[in-house]
């Protein structure tokens, strides 16, 4: 299933800015709006850990060609923030269209 709407994909990505009195990395956040991307729904599932009430989902999108992901970038997608799980991917389309970039993201609540 395929969503596409007004929602907005906001990629977070952390970048270092300075450092701090002890010489430590101090770092910023940056968010870059994607308006013409797609997600569609994942999987979830309840871990089997018997202390903890958990749920775990994922969601893949696909951004618009040649959007830059880098290692640590976080997205967040109907006021949920969600990290990338594995490589982001380009997408060769079947049909001649454009080639989106393809990232699988996953959260776990709970």
């Amino acid at each position: 299933m395929i969503i596409r709407g007004d929602e907005p994909i906001v990629i977070i990505r952390r970048s270092q800015d300075g450092t701090d009195d002890y010489g430590n990395p101090t770092y910023d956040k940056t968010e870059i709006l994607i308006r013409d991307g797609l997600f569609s729904l994942g999987s979830s599932s309840e871990p089997t850990d018997v202390e903890r009430d958990a749920l775990d989902a994922s969601l893949t999108l696909y951004l618009p060609e040649g959007t830059l992901i880098q290692d640590g970038d976080e997205f967040e997608i109907r006021n949920t923030v969600w990290v990338k799980d594995g490589s982001a991917q380009t997408w060769p389309s079947p049909v001649g269209l454009s080639t989106p970039v393809v990232v699988n993201v996953r959260r776990r609540v709970g």
